[in-house]
């Protein structure tokens, strides 16, 4: 951790230099700037959250400013974000100093700005003069259309380290707390550091038969995926991978980045061994980025962050499943319930169609799309098969024929 953390630090410091006006040194002071910012409980110590779970991801509606709102809860954010969506417009926030938010892709940073919020209530506890940065949607390239924005922020490191986070998507529940964990005999207890707000736990990861690497994973409950690494590392160590490739793509503050999945042999986390685990290969220089496990590893378990006492918990709760787009097509929720088709993989069934970028799908399997949630759409995209898919441009349907990868989603 010493020499990511050193090499960081120099990254920032020669990046700050170079940059006029420097965005890089505000999204440092929004790292800091709610510092001392400390929530007040208006109920017990323990809270339900009104939460949800789609598309692998937690979300907590939030009163700010007396206007309820819907916020991913997300550790690998920094800081509080606000997308400005019609909910968000009507509170007329103030515009403060300008920053510029990187993240996943490769296409551009998010431009933003800060802002102020009277109060931010999660019902039980809230934040009173919390500052937080606003996205125009219209200048990020996480969105390739206005009403892809159905949540209305982020929640991140600067409220979420004050509390005890419990989440059970088997049960659908989110729970707060102030006080320490106290886990069952089934769970297992990873000691959790914290950096330039991010928190990490050790993993040992086996890219095949001979190669096991130890390092530090962040904590990405904003990810929707299983693993990322970088393909730095894979690279740089000459790692041999028999898994097969399939190419996809993955959106950030920064826009689309393509990149390789592939099925490693083993996670391990802990006493917890997960086999033949999807990891995403992220394109980077730096053989450090993107050690990341994401929400779709985590929801297998009852998942358990104690940010007071460095603590993260596991329990497992029933077998581990892995979902695989073998449909390859890549879909997000609208504001109207239908689908928008984002990327379309190459070399699997949907490219033998003309389903394009940017096409509404309004059916699946002759079912509205507004009766199909994203998690829905994940299992179903993970099943082999003849699928149905109808979209809005001339009314158009087409049949994919969804197949088993082999050395991919099969082992042969």
């Amino acid at each position: 951790m010493f020499n990511k953390t050193k090499r960081s630090i120099v990254c920032i410091a020669l990046l700050c230099s170079s940059l006029s006006g420097c965005h890089v040194f505000n999204s440092l002071r929004m790292m800091q700037i709610n510092d001392d910012v400390e929530p007040v409980y208006t109920a017990q110590s323990k809270i339900t959250l009104d939460a949800e779970y789609a598309g692998e991801k937690p979300y907590v509606y939030a009163t700010v400013n007396g206007e309820k709102l819907l916020f991913l809860l997300d550790t690998g954010a920094r800081f509080l974000i606000l997308m400005d969506t019609p909910k968000v417009q009507q509170l007329n926030l103030p515009r403060g100093f300008d920053l510029a938010l990187t993240g996943w892709g490769e296409e551009g940073n998010s431009q933003a700005y800060q802002t102020d919020i009277e109060r931010i209530d999660l019902g039980g506890v809230y934040f009173d003069n919390m500052k937080a940065a606003m996205i125009p949607v219209s200048q990020t390239h996480y969105y390739l259309r206005e009403d892809e924005a159905i949540y209305d922020g982020v929640i991140g490191h600067d409220m979420m380290r004050h509390f005890t986070w419990e989440f059970d998507a088997n049960a659908n529940t989110i729970v707060l707390s102030q006080d320490a964990y106290q886990p069952s005999e089934k769970a297992t207890r990873l000691d959790m550091s914290s950096f330039l707000n991010k928190i990490s736990v050790d993993g040992e990861l086996a890219f095949n038969d001979t190669v096991r690497v130890n390092e530090p994973f962040i904590i990405d409950t904003g990810s929707r995926h299983y693993v990322k690494l970088s393909t730095a590392y894979v690279e740089s160590n000459d790692i041999s991978i028999t898994s097969r490739r399939v190419r996809a793509a993955d959106f950030g503050l920064s826009g689309k980045v393509e990149h390789d999945r592939v099925t490693l042999p083993q996670l391990a986390l802990g006493d917890i061994k997960i086999d033949n685990v999807k990891v995403n290969l992220i394109p980077s220089d730096d053989e450090d980025d993107w050690w990341v496990l994401g929400n779709a590893l985590m929801n297998q378990f009852k998942t358990v962050i104690d940010y007071n006492n460095n603590a993260f918990y596991l329990e497992p709760q029933k077998p581990f499943v892995t979902d695989y787009n073998l449909l390859g097509l890549e879909l997000r929720k609208i504001r109207s319930g239908d689908f928008v088709v984002r990327y379309v993989f190459p070399n699997l069934p949907a490219t033998e169609t003309d389903l394009q970028v940017g096409d509404i799908v309004t059916h699946i399997d002759e079912k509205a799309a507004a009766s199909i949630s994203l998690s829905d759409y994940n299992d179903l995209a993970s099943m082999s098969g003849a699928h149905q898919v109808c979209i809005s441009r001339d009314s158009a349907c087409f049949t994919i024929h969804a197949k088993s990868i082999a050395g991919y989603s099969t082992e042969h």
